[in-house]
């Protein structure tokens, strides 16, 4: 059969189309489970791109093409990038084309095959062997490309998202709410905040997206679960939110790394401003000696460093959150052995001036560094319980 007897062939097909897309279609929705849920303009889309391959698959084959033109390859690419801005699965797509296309071969075959030659047959099927090949490429090339621009568009709003906490633009816990919901995200709340920065300070001259980069390779190693934690960058240094169960676990991931940060106590989305001046004060501020071995600043550092630079801490706040559980009727007795201890300078003479066996001193010194998680006998430490035990109650 010549050229011009395949053009026969496919003109009286394509006479048909209407006919044989819905064939086409019902295999496909009947076949491929992802496809049995789309409806109305989603199907109208599949049909017209059914009958537009199936068009150019019969003019291809008329025409003595193997291959199909790059024009329909960037179409196809387009195709792709639409299924992933739909959120379908690449997989999905490109078995469904593989579908149709085996159900417009065996249509053909119903059709015509009493008009065709093998030198036909053989050409349809190279043609359509070659196109599938070609059609699974262009999509999924595709569907990876907007894949990627839209995990980078989301990563983008997520950092919005945690710049508008920090600074104050996102205040109010509906607000929050509606906007994590068009985000698609479930932000941990309350929430740890947590200010880290290379050894040696902010890297301001180096480039935002390694600071970035350094921000989300922390999470990578952190691996929370149960709520999705946001991370950010602002003054060259890395901010991130996370679930209060993870927030050991960025403790030890920052100690093990040539890093210091400041990691707050959990506290509400709605109060991230307040914490991120908090902690980001802190880390400007803080002497060398005030970092623990971890090179980490907690929430009593930040409100004492807060309280003598002048920050947004009232004084009574210092001293419940530095003294805490030593502030209860019971344990009234351990807060005065520190003021003992803070005031008499050892261990020996504030026993003697509370007349008690110096071992029980030293068990009460250890209660305290318990309780409070500061230690009297480290320098930093003994000046943070020292500033709180001489605010007044």
């Amino acid at each position: 059969m010549g050229h011009e007897q395949r053009a026969r062939v496919g003109a009286e097909l394509a006479r048909e189309r209407a006919g044989l897309v819905e064939r086409i279609v019902a295999e496909v929705h009947a076949e491929v489970p992802a496809y049995r849920a789309l409806h109305g303009s989603q199907l109208t889309e599949v049909r017209a791109i059914t009958g537009w391959l199936m068009g150019r698959s019969l003019e291809l084959w008329a025409a003595g093409a193997t291959r199909l033109p790059p024009e329909d390859v960037e179409r196809l690419r387009g195709i792709g990038r639409s299924r992933a801005a739909d959120g379908r699965s690449i997989g999905a797509v490109v078995r469904a084309h593989r579908v149709g296309s085996a159900a417009a071969v065996r249509l053909v075959a119903e059709l015509a095959s009493d008009r065709l030659d093998a030198a036909d047959v053989f050409a349809l099927g190279e043609l359509w062997l070659t196109s599938i090949d070609q059609i699974s490429e262009s999509l999924s090339a595709g569907h990876a490309e907007a894949a990627r621009r839209l995990d980078a568009d989301l990563e983008r709003a997520r950092r919005a998202f945690l710049d508008d906490l920090l600074i104050g633009r996102q205040a109010s816990r509906g607000a929050i709410r509606d906007r994590a919901r068009t985000l698609g995200i479930a932000p941990p709340d309350p929430a740890v905040l947590v200010v880290a920065e290379a050894d040696g300070g902010p890297c301001d001259g180096a480039p935002r997206s390694a600071a970035l980069a350094a921000g989300m390779e922390l999470l990578g190693l952190v691996e929370p679960a149960g709520a999705d934690p946001l991370v950010t960058t602002r003054s060259g240094r890395v901010v991130l939110l996370v679930r209060p169960d993870d927030a050991d676990r960025v403790a030890a991931v920052l100690g093990g790394r040539p890093w210091r940060g400041c990691v707050l106590e959990p506290r509400a989305l709605t109060d991230m401003s307040a914490a991120y001046r908090l902690a980001d004060g802190a880390l400007e501020t803080a002497p060398a000696h005030a970092f623990d071995s971890r090179g980490l600043l907690g929430t009593s550092d930040a409100c004492v460093l807060a309280l003598l630079n002048g920050g947004p801490v009232a004084p009574a706040a210092v001293r419940r959150t530095v003294l805490g559980p030593l502030l209860a009727e019971g344990n009234a007795h351990l807060l005065e052995t520190l003021r003992a201890y803070l005031r008499e300078g050892a261990a020996t003479t504030a026993a003697q001036a509370l007349h008690v066996h110096a071992q029980t001193l030293r068990y009460r010194l250890r209660r305290v560094r318990e309780l409070t998680g500061h230690d009297p006998h480290r320098p930093w430490q003994r000046f943070v319980l020292e500033t709180a035990c001489a605010i007044a109650p």
